[in-house]
């Protein structure tokens, strides 16, 4: 018999492949970088032996290069598609993920010949943008004041419901030209994002003195924040100072249910990721899997006074199995892993001593609309060997439906009692 995972252990089915593929090459880099990725010399050496100055003429010489995709952003609240990202793909020739494109024809001073082709293409798409929505594309900050930029934003389409989203893999030499164009573009009708916040060269600093209309939190601040509670304070952190600036959040590269869950429930208003839908040809829509998953978790999170918002994906394991094997699977690494019974009545925790062995702890298991002070001052109370062990919450028939990680309780806890 195989693990199982169920809601809030269900299947994940967009969870990221190997990356082996281009186009998950292509795809990967889009969530970690934008246009313009600081990678290391050992990492451009992969495509050190290419004719780059050809391969990037031969791209400009074709009007249908690159082909431009879009990637929904996802507004939280009604699990409905806010926008869209247009992300660039170079074909399967030379597969090299865009970042490094775009990376060499700035080296190259190609930048902007590829970049403006972008932007042409990007608004050719205009008029068949979803109503309601908006499309962003990404521009290396140093290029914004380039006139030829410039042109191609004043002689394209109106740029309301158009977001230009600079990205901050490279130094800003001359800041008040960089503001003299966000401010014309401002003026136009067109918003303002910042990418990788958190990473790269904008940091605060970009943030503070641009004062985007959205704010993206870079990737690294994403993956596995349901598992790490300094990257959700730092992503906390980051949702105050968004809001102090009257702008809006939104998580990019979003790849797993508990992540989303996460997320919703610190106020993200906007995400977007392979959890929702991978990037594909313009426009692509939501299934109703992916939607009713996340209607479920924006109920969740709404119910502040319990601890539904709290409960996290987990692994089921027959008690069978484990008695056999006295292991848990590999993926165990990742989420926490619960043993049940033929009814799936959890009998135990997968936990791990000192040494890393793993044995089985015992259950504390709680409902969803428990208040998390309460809760808090049960778990508190086990024996101090345990007090780390996550809960599991149960259904009314006493089935595994997730977990509680027990600094989670404790936050919301403090938080419940200083309201």
């Amino acid at each position: 018999m195989r693990p199982s995972v169920g809601y809030v252990a269900e299947t994940d089915h967009h969870a990221p492949t190997s990356g082996n593929t281009a186009e998950e090459r292509a795809e990967r880099a889009d969530g970690n970088t934008g246009l313009l990725e600081s990678r290391s010399a050992q990492d451009d050496s992969e495509w050190d032996k290419i004719d780059w100055h050809q391969a990037i003429a031969e791209v400009l010489s074709d009007l249908g290069r690159p082909l431009l995709v879009a990637q929904p952003v996802v507004d939280l609240a009604t699990a409905e598609i806010a926008g869209y990202e247009l992300l660039a793909r170079f074909g399967d020739e030379i597969p090299a993920p865009p970042n490094v494109w775009f990376r060499k024809a700035d080296q190259l001073g190609l930048a902007t010949a590829l970049t403006t082709r972008v932007l042409d293409q990007a608004f050719a798409l205009r008029p068949h943008l979803p109503r309601g929505c908006f499309f962003a594309v990404n521009i290396e900050p140093h290029l914004l004041s380039d006139p030829a930029i410039l042109h191609a934003l004043r002689s394209g389409p109106p740029l309301d419901r158009i977001v230009i989203e600079l990205t901050g893999h490279t130094p800003v030499r001359d800041e008040r030209a960089l503001h003299g164009a966000v401010e014309w573009i401002r003026a136009a009708g067109g918003l303002i994002a910042v990418d990788d916040a958190g990473a790269g060269y904008a940091g605060l600093r970009q943030l503070i003195t641009v004062r985007p209309d959205i704010v993206k939190v870079d990737r690294t601040l994403v993956a596995g924040i349901d598992s790490d509670p300094i990257k959700r304070g730092a992503v906390t952190t980051l949702c105050d100072l968004v809001s102090r600036m009257d702008s809006k959040m939104l998580a990019e590269g979003v790849e797993t249910l508990g992540e989303l869950q996460v997320l919703a429930s610190l106020g993200v208003p906007l995400a977007q990721g392979w959890f929702m839908a991978r990037p594909a040809v313009p426009w692509p829509s939501l299934n109703q899997d992916t939607v009713d998953k996340i209607r479920r978790t924006t109920e969740q999170a709404g119910l502040t006074d319990q601890i539904a918002p709290l409960i996290r994906e987990c692994i089921t394991v027959d008690r069978t199995v484990w008695c056999a094997s006295n292991a848990a699977p590999p993926s165990a690494e990742r989420r926490e892993t619960v043993v049940v019974d033929s009814a799936g009545h959890p009998v135990g925790v997968v936990a791990r001593e000192a040494k890393g062995t793993r044995y089985l702890a015992p259950v504390m298991a709680v409902v969803s609309s428990s208040p998390p002070i309460e809760l808090a001052k049960r778990a508190m109370a086990r024996a101090a060997c345990h007090r780390g062990i996550p809960l599991v919450c149960v259904d009314a028939r006493g089935r595994t439906i997730g977990v509680i990680d027990t600094s989670e309780l404790v936050e919301a806890a403090i938080n419940a009692a200083a309201e």
